[in-house]
């Protein structure tokens, strides 16, 4: 076999494997839904592929976290794609929301960089902790999702000036397929602040946009992963 064979095979090889890997990503999420769809749940996540089946009656809201879209989908079978989603025999509406595009998820890597730091406490303090070095994820809602993952202590520190932290304890009742919503538990953070979260060995740290709106926004646009 000729050496120029023998890398392009490689290469075929490579882009085969780094498909496959990506095609098992989840790439979009079920933010609300009526007429009790079989099998699907709201905070679901979908991956490339997915085929639903939707009655006539049936709708569900998909958001797309690379390319910002959100759709209203009515009856038909919806295939989901990388930015959009594929529907025949249905109806979609689909709209542009603010979103922190390619960070609306925190890989695990960057889970553990900032993973351990020294917690101030819950008491006032007198200087503002260094904000770590990170590209953070940004909200552009008063009130996030946040992925907290398992019923116990929140806690909320402002890092960009010396405000005191403040704990949340959250029950199983409170999550909804391990995410707190601050909205629907009547609670707010305040626009152009940059703050961590710290739930059990799970910490992060977001900021929320200074233009950031109160009361219903999508979840798109105001999701905090922890990790892919």
């Amino acid at each position: 076999m000729s050496r120029i064979r023998k890398v392009a095979l490689a290469l075929a090889g490579a882009v085969l494997t780094t498909s496959a890997a990506s095609a098992g990503s989840p790439v979009a999420l079920i933010e609300e839904m009526s007429g009790n769809p079989a099998a699907l749940e709201v905070m679901e996540y979908l991956e490339p592929g997915r085929i639903i089946g939707l009655s006539a009656r049936q709708t569900i809201v998909v958001s797309y976290l690379n390319s910002c879209t959100r759709e209203t989908i009515t009856g038909g079978t919806v295939t989901v794609g990388a930015e959009q989603s594929e529907v025949l025999s249905g109806k979609v509406e689909r709209t542009k929301v603010r979103c922190d595009r390619g960070k609306a998820s925190l890989s695990g890597e960057l889970a553990v960089q900032i993973a351990g730091r020294a917690f101030r406490g819950l008491t006032p303090v007198h200087e503002v902790a260094p904000i770590p070095h990170i590209n953070e994820p940004t909200v552009y809602g008063l009130a996030p999702m946040l992925e907290v993952r398992s019923p116990g202590v929140l806690v909320i520190e402002r890092l960009d000036r010396p405000d005191p932290a403040y704990a949340i304890y959250i029950d199983q009742e409170q999550l909804a397929r391990g995410y707190y919503d601050f909205a629907r538990w009547g609670k707010t953070l305040v626009a152009g602040g940059t703050y961590r979260a710290a739930a059990g060995a799970n910490e992060i740290v977001f900021k929320v946009d200074l233009e950031a709106k109160d009361g219903r926004v999508p979840i798109l646009s105001r999701l905090v992963r922890l990790s892919n």
